[in-house]
């Protein structure tokens, strides 16, 4: 039943996209429980997820420019190859999310927490602004 909802949100979400003011609606998925949900290849830009529990999610590929994710919990979550770029992942939990290859300019990241994940050392340094030795 909830992967109907879901569903029928992401399709609204998708018509807001392409047509702005003219149709659909802006994916709203606010402290929802998200755990192991398959969301492989999924548009949510511009979405607004935060709080939500995406533990185990599959959300590679998933195209999350622009979303704001603060205060979410990814822990083990796989977004390998996800397109990140200015997504607000401010006090989020991404212990042992799995980011390789993931596009990652301009996000936000305070307090956000990294321990386990998965990055690659230079995309890493890049995101902390930090120089490499």
């Amino acid at each position: 039943m909830f992967r109907k909802s879901l569903d029928r949100i992401l399709s609204e979400h998708s018509e807001w996209l392409s047509e702005g003011e003219k149709g659909g609606r802006r994916a709203h998925l606010i402290g929802l429980d998200l755990r192991d949900m398959d969301l492989r290849g999924v548009d949510l830009r511009n979405a607004d997820l935060s709080g939500s529990d995406l533990t185990g999610a599959d959300l590679a590929g998933a195209d999350l420019r622009n979303a704001n994710l603060t205060g979410v919990v990814l822990l083990n979550a796989n977004l390998q190859s996800a397109l990140l770029s200015q997504a607000d992942f401010t006090e989020a939990d991404l212990r042992g999310a799995d980011l390789r290859e993931a596009e990652l300019d301009g996000v936000e990241m305070r307090r956000t927490n990294l321990k386990g994940c998965t990055i690659a050392p230079d995309t890493l340094h890049r995101l902390l602004s930090c120089k490499t030795p």
